[in-house]
Parts: C-alpha cells; sequence; structure tokens
C-alpha cells in the first residue's frame, strides 16, 4: 500500500491508495493482515503554553494571574482516514482529532 503524496491537505480525500483494495470473495479470506501499519494518521503538531504572575498583596496573601493556552498556533491534527471497504468514506479523512485554540484566564488568591 503506497500513500498519496503532496500535502496532508491536499490528501483529505484519498489519503492512502483506495484502488489497492478490494473484497476478497465469500468464505474466503484475504491476503492483508488485520491491521495496516503503513497506514496511519497525520502526526501531531500541538504546542501549549502558560504564563503566570504572582504579585504579594501582603506578607500572608498573594495574587496570581495565570494565562494558559492550548494549541497555541491553532494547528489542525486530523482524524484517521475510514477503514470500511465498500463505505463511502473508505480512505477519506473526514474528521479533526484536536480541539481548536483554547485560552483561559485564571486569578487565583494565594493566604
Amino acid at each position: 500500500m503506497q500513500a498519496a503524496g503532496g500535502t496532508a491537505q491536499d490528501r483529505l480525500s484519498k489519503w492512502f491508495n483506495t484502488a489497492a483494495f478490494v473484497a476478497p470473495p465469500v468464505a474466503a479470506f484475504g491476503n492483508i493482515p488485520r491491521t495496516i501499519t503503513a497506514e496511519r494518521a497525520d502526526g501531531i503538531n500541538n504546542w501549549d503554553f502558560s504564563i503566570f504572575k504572582q504579585t504579594a498583596l501582603t506578607e500572608r496573601f498573594g495574587l496570581q494571574f495565570r494565562t494558559e493556552i492550548f494549541n497555541l498556533f491553532n494547528r489542525v491534527q486530523f482524524a484517521p482516514p475510514g477503514t470500511a471497504l465498500g463505505n463511502a468514506q473508505f480512505g477519506v479523512v473526514s474528521g479533526q482529532a484536536n480541539q481548536p485554540r483554547l485560552v483561559q484566564f485564571a486569578l487565583r488568591l494565594l493566604y
């Protein structure tokens, strides 16, 4: 099995060569293993970032401001392609496996 060439965005509708697969005859075994290790989803390229600022209010109390950003550069991680032979989604990547950029702020009182 050979992966289609090009960037991940170019291959979404045909992640691998689907013409290389046919259903075996009834009551017969095919010639492919149960799992195909060469057929994989796109890699992970995810960056998380956080920054904290702590300020002393008194000797006993402090205030901490936090900013946390998940998936900082907002890069998509594509879901694995469809693997059900005979299905219209066979070899097609139709989803996203990660969340889009998420930013959260927090204020914490330390005592």
